[in-house]
């Protein structure tokens, strides 16, 4: 009989590569959830999360958003606090003037580039954080059509539809006046 080879590697069906099971570690499900939940408020994503040694994969993150109504609420309140963090990084960003200006020929000159990847990254943040947290950061606009879409319908008459209507795309135009 052949003897059975020591140095295989320890794959085969039914078992899950070493790095998989490295991350199967025995831990407090709350403490991960707590972990997980931590870094998204502070801006980390779930693919960046579940990378780190320790975490579990991204397909049981999202199985728990799927089936765990307490994993879901909990991740629900991170991104809406991920949203405060992203209006902080709006702050910080449009405040910091460092790399505006470069050493030109004729003395200090503006920094295009740096300007315009600054705007990229608040548009982007301010953008993320509307449609993360709409009642708090997104378009007033958007969010009065969002109000006239779940008044009781029965209860406007269509010259009062007609009127909040016209309300709205006034202030629309007002703002983009702006």
């Amino acid at each position: 009989m052949a003897k059975k080879d020591q140095t295989a590697p320890d794959v085969g069906p039914g078992r899950a590569p070493a790095r998989a099971r490295a991350r199967q570690q025995v831990m407090d499900p709350q403490a991960i959830h707590q972990e997980i939940f931590l870094r998204i408020m502070e801006g980390e994503t779930v693919r960046a999360i579940c990378a780190r040694d320790g975490m579990p994969c991204k397909a049981t993150v999202m199985n728990w958003l799927a089936r765990d109504p307490e994993f879901r609420a909990g991740y629900a309140v991170a991104k809406a606090l991920y949203a405060e963090t992203l209006a902080e990084e709006v702050i910080e960003i449009s405040d910091d003037g460092t790399a505006d200006w470069v050493a030109g020929e004729d003395g200090k000159e503006l920094d295009h580039e740096h300007v315009q990847r600054a705007r990229l990254r608040v548009d982007s943040r301010k953008w993320l954080a509307a449609r993360l947290s709409p009642k708090r950061y997104g378009d007033s606009s958007m969010l009065k059509i969002g109000e006239l879409e779940n008044a009781p319908r029965s209860d406007l008459s269509d010259t009062e539809r007609a009127v909040r209507l016209a309300a709205i795309a006034a202030q629309h135009n007002k703002e983009m006046m702006k």
